[in-house]
């Protein structure tokens, strides 16, 4: 008996893998109504193999193509579900999040998958337990910082009130004054970032730079300037977040705020998986 054409595009969505914890979940009556898959009109479910619990859910494998995986407007609901899936089981797993658009074509192919990789996802789902993803993003009000910068450095003060009177030699000595401010403050801003991830990373399992983005990402104004994320113990969060205080006291009025984000699951601290979903 051959598969229907509806049946024949369906493939199994992988969200994530976790322990038998999750069970509860996904199984029954007992999962949020409101918890709602990439595919709305699918259900979250799991299949379990070897104490491993894969969080799946079916899908039109034809929705996710190139096109529609270019499209933001279409991609950034599901992947927010997406997300929305592996918080939830790891509220009472740990986890191992898988890249958004991994699907496998039967639950054969995904039970062959997992049985090749068995021990590594044991290993990190081990590692991972009790253990959450926090960020800690920084944004620079860069007139204020500049301000501050020159305003603090005596040899710059000293150009300041040298200016020249006359329109165009004060127009040449400005320009060669503002590249010796706009490397003092890279300096500043460098040594500062360095400084702050180091002692942040004091606190945590493990950290890891990540990309600044544009405000066209973010919506601020401000440029962003610091982006990082922890890997932290809920006994090494208070901690962490008293230096982060401390950090953020420090750098009042320089034009630096910090902004800490969190708890997630662990998306840039898991191994990417080796092999291509079937």
């Amino acid at each position: 008996m051959t598969d229907s054409p509806a049946e024949a595009s369906l493939g199994l969505y992988l969200y994530c893998l976790a322990r038998p914890e999750c069970l509860s979940l996904v199984r029954g009556s007992t999962i949020e109504p409101d918890l709602r898959g990439v595919d709305e009109r699918y259900p979250v479910a799991a299949l379990e193999q070897a104490g491993v619990v894969a969080v799946i859910g079916q899908v039109d494998t034809g929705e996710f193509c190139d096109q529609n995986l270019q499209t933001l407007s279409w991609v950034g609901p599901r992947a927010c579900r997406h997300e929305a899936v592996v918080e939830r089981i790891m509220g009472a797993s740990p986890v191992l999040p898988v890249k958004f658009g991994t699907i496998f074509r039967s639950r054969t192919s995904l039970k062959e998958f997992l049985g090749r990789h068995r021990e590594g996802i044991v290993r990190v789902l081990d590692e991972l337990r009790d253990k959450a993803e926090w960020s800690v993003k920084g944004y620079l009000v860069e007139e204020e910082a500049r301000r501050i910068v020159a305003a603090a450095d005596p040899a710059i003060q000293s150009r300041v009130a040298a200016l020249s009177p006359s329109p165009g030699a004060r127009y040449l000595q400005q320009k060669r004054l503002d590249a010796i401010i706009d490397a003092a403050l890279r300096t500043w801003l460098e040594r500062a970032t360095h400084d702050l991830h180091e002692l942040l990373a004091l606190h945590a399992m493990a950290s890891t730079e990540l990309r600044c983005h544009a405000s066209a990402v973010t919506g601020r104004p401000e440029r962003m300037v610091f982006n990082c994320s922890f890997l932290l113990t809920p006994e090494a969060l208070p901690d962490f977040r008293a230096v982060l205080s401390e950090r953020q006291h420090t750098h009042k009025g320089t034009g630096l705020t910090l902004e800490l984000r969190g708890p997630w699951p662990p998306y840039n601290f898991c191994p990417t998986l080796s092999e291509s979903a079937p």
